[in-house]
């Protein structure tokens, strides 16, 4: 009897990969061994800020079409290019889809009304409050697709830089949530097909902060784990409008060519002439011999 397929993308804004593995990152580590973990660049010319880098993500549309240049998502072209969400809620299947978001414009400004269950999270409550009902979600609801925004990483990078112990103890703390949230998926039932996806909006410099050109600010990734991705693997052809299709086309979602989408899902790798932003001098790679660290939101 065929499972039925369903998504979990967790979003750790202004992570980088490095620093997850220098932390004490224990949940984080194990899903890196259970799949594909695929360190990437945001494209040379992209800005390195949270509202285009998650509209790439989330809408699977790079910058030039979605028109988010800034955190104010002023000019957007979401009704061309609508987030993964809102897809999947306008399709014709009675799927149910839910967003979390810490960093409130992201439940707010990106996803659409369309999407069942839109959550900006109350400042007092951050993360915690975001992980909670996350959790509460997985354990008490059915919902098809989930996606979960995370700040406290990023938060700790612009006050304390990319480098510093602040940091690292960031990523612990944010791993201990997503091992909460991975533990509710394991607890449903099991004609459940899940994917896990993790994924980051953008980097940080040693010092902290973002929105500059260097390869720090552009690195980010993505953490796979489901069926049919070999475990341990590593690749450098997933891009950041990937995370959309992937989710798509889990959940059975035909691509349309219409829909003129940048990403496509992990299981087609990217052809050689379209691999441009990775193998470039300072990408951090698993198992690298040196690994590059790297107030208000910027």
């Amino acid at each position: 009897m065929p499972r039925t397929p369903k998504v979990l993308v967790i979003g750790l804004d202004g992570a980088l990969l490095g620093r997850i593995e220098d932390a004490d990152a224990p949940h984080l580590a194990a899903l890196t061994a259970a799949g594909l973990t695929a360190p990437s660049l945001i494209e040379p010319g992209a800005p390195t800020l949270s509202g285009p880098g998650w509209a790439t993500i989330l809408t699977g549309a790079r910058p030039a079409k979605h028109r988010v240049r800034d955190n104010s998502f002023t000019g957007n072209a979401f009704a061309r290019y609508p987030d993964f969400l809102t897809r999947l809620a306008s399709a014709e299947r009675d799927l149910d889809t839910c967003a979390i978001t810490s960093w409130a414009p992201l439940a707010e400004k990106v996803f659409s009304a369309r999407v069942g269950t839109r959550v900006a999270t109350p400042d007092a409550e951050y993360d915690a409050g975001t992980t909670d009902r996350a959790v509460a979600e997985l354990r008490h609801g059915n919902p098809d697709a989930l996606f979960v925004q995370l700040d406290a990483i990023d938060d700790a990078g612009h006050r304390h830089g990319a480098a510093s112990p602040r940091y690292l103890e960031a990523i612990h703390g944010a791993d201990a949530q997503v091992g909460r949230m991975v533990a509710a998926v394991r607890a449903r039932p099991a004609d459940e097909d899940w994917l896990v996806l993790v994924t980051a909006d953008h980097g940080h410099t040693d010092t902290g902060g973002h929105g500059g050109p260097s390869l720090p600010e552009r690195e980010t990734f993505l953490i796979a784990v489901g069926d049919g991705l070999a475990p341990g693997s590593v690749r450098t052809d997933v891009r950041m409008p990937d995370v959309a299709a992937t989710a798509l086309a889990h959940l059975g979602l035909a691509l349309d060519p219409a829909w003129d989408l940048d990403g496509r899902p992990c299981a087609r790798r990217r052809p050689p002439a379209d691999r441009g932003g990775t193998d470039q001098p300072g990408l951090i790679r698993l198992g690298a011999s040196v690994r590059r660290g790297s107030g208000p939101r910027s």
